[in-house]
C-alpha cells in the first residue's frame, strides 16, 4: 500500500487514508533536492568542526621520555 502525504509544520499529513492508531510506517521522500541540501550542510558543518579541532595548538611534550611502549606497560603490564 502506498499513501501520499505532505509535511506541514514538521508533521506528515496523509492524503485520503486513516490508518489505525499505532500503525508503523516507512517514510521515503519523493523530492530529494531539499534533503540533499541538508546533507551537504551537515557535511560542511562536520568539515568545519574537524578543521577547528585540527587547528588547535598541540599540547604534547614529545621529549618527556615516556614512550608509547611505556604507556602500554603501565596500562597492560609486561
Amino acid at each position: 500500500m502506498v499513501i501520499k502525504g505532505t509535511v506541514h509544520n514538521g508533521q506528515i499529513i496523509l492524503e485520503g487514508s486513516l490508518l489505525p492508531e499505532g500503525t508503523q510506517v516507512l517514510i521515503t521522500p519523493i523530492q530529494s533536492s531539499n534533503l540533499e541540501d541538508l546533507q551537504k550542510q551537515d557535511l560542511n558543518g562536520l568539515k568545519a568542526a574537524i578543521h577547528r579541532i585540527a587547528s588547535l595548538a598541540c599540547e604534547n611534550d614529545f621529549n618527556d621520555g615516556f614512550s608509547g611502549a611505556d604507556h602500554d606497560k603501565v596500562l597492560y603490564g609486561n
